[in-house]
């Protein structure tokens, strides 16, 4: 599998895309600031049949329990810090200590210990952070596909995201989704639909592991 490395050591990683040779996606979203988003984005991947790994922030976590345990059920619940600060500017105590309260509340909401991947909020890392990381256990993920979707009162609408997914999805790409908009929310199946008709397959991020 071909994978973009950022490098601290010889065991971590950042991923940002999969095999380029191979046809497999895979579908991330991010934060989850909107419970009625989340639900129907949740809806709409159980009628296709498509998985995702959802990169949940704490204040989110800690609000919206059972709409935690669907996503723990249906789909997997990955961290994306508690705090959701840039980590690159936090100590590496604080650090470690949002990693594991992150951990704490997502067993205690849904019984079972969360899906070690991370995303670094933002997408901004250092070598220590990643170090953190890899003692702990994680699997870092970023992405290769991104568009402006996260400021919920600045929606650029469903033809936007669409064109979008289908003009930066290529073979082996980690899509990144955020559930702030409506039009996300409301294009996703269509998306799903489109993406499939170019012949891409929406897979699992343990593929990676």
């Amino acid at each position: 599998m071909s994978i973009l490395i950022f490098k601290a050591d010889a065991k971590a990683k950042i991923i940002y895309q999969g095999d380029t040779t191979s046809n497999h996606i895979y579908l991330t979203f991010d934060d989850g600031y909107s419970a009625k988003n989340t639900e129907l984005i949740l809806d709409t991947l159980l009628e296709k049949k498509v998985p995702a790994t959802f990169f949940i922030e704490g204040e989110f976590l800690t609000q919206n329990p059972i709409l935690i345990r669907r996503i723990a059920n249906e789909q997997t619940l990955a961290n994306h810090t508690f705090s959701h600060k840039d980590i690159t500017k936090m100590t590496n105590d604080a650090f470690r200590k949002d990693i594991l309260a992150f951990e704490a509340e997502a067993l205690r909401i849904t019984g079972k210990p969360v899906t070690k991947y991370f995303r670094p909020p933002m997408g901004k890392i250092n070598d220590a952070k990643i170090e953190i990381l890899d003692e702990l256990g994680y699997t870092i993920f970023n992405w290769d596909v991104s568009y402006y979707d996260y400021v919920y009162n600045d929606d650029r609408g469903t033809e936007y995201a669409l064109n979008q997914l289908l003009k930066q999805t290529k073979n082996g790409s980690v899509i990144l989704m955020h559930t702030l908009t409506k039009s996300n929310a409301k294009v996703l199946g269509t998306a799903i639909d489109k993406l499939k008709e170019k012949g891409f397959v929406f897979s699992d991020l343990k593929e990676f592991l």
